[in-house]
């Protein structure tokens, strides 16, 4: 049920790994359809309204999302540009905070997701970096961990058959 694996990265990279009891198709639709991502993106607390979130889901696509504090209403924003999509197996795409405006707020980062056939189900392999200091990579930690929890019960609600 999303049990998290404790692997270890480089020093300016986070490195995560969950199993999922579901098929790779299932988790790579959770990722990459819009109507999916935003039952799940984010950590305990926050919302990613369906319309504050634009997706060309192509390569060389860019996205951009807004995080919504349920209960401050502070809004964070977000985006990138899709590098990389080979489903079922794998999706790469730069990431950047950004202010409400779209302009860059933070460096850019690579986000990349490998999902593999594992024990009836499916291990994702997250990668994000670089960073440029420990602080960075414990905050997106906490925050990915909390969002992948989310994400492992979106996936045991809307299992395919």
């Amino acid at each position: 049920m999303g049990d998290p694996v404790s692997p270890q990265g480089s020093d300016n990279e986070l490195l995560m790994v969950r199993d999922f009891p579901v098929s790779q198709r299932d988790v790579y639709e959770a990722w990459t359809t819009l109507s999916r991502a935003t039952d799940w993106w984010g950590p305990e607390g926050f919302i990613v309204p369906a319309d504050r979130v634009s997706i060309d889901g192509r390569v060389g696509g860019t996205y951009r999302a807004c995080m919504v504090n349920t209960i401050t209403g502070d809004e964070l924003w977000w985006g990138g540009t899709l590098q990389e999509l080979d489903p079922p197996n794998h999706l790469a795409m730069t990431q950047e905070w950004q202010a409400a405006d779209g302009s860059a707020a933070s460096a850019e980062t690579l986000i990349s997701v490998d999902l593999a056939a594992h024990d009836d189900g499916t291990r994702m392999t997250f990668r994000q970096g670089p960073f440029s200091d420990r602080r960075d990579i414990e905050g997106h930690q906490a925050g990915w961990n909390s969002s992948f929890d989310r994400l492992s019960r979106y996936l045991a609600r809307h299992r395919s058959g």
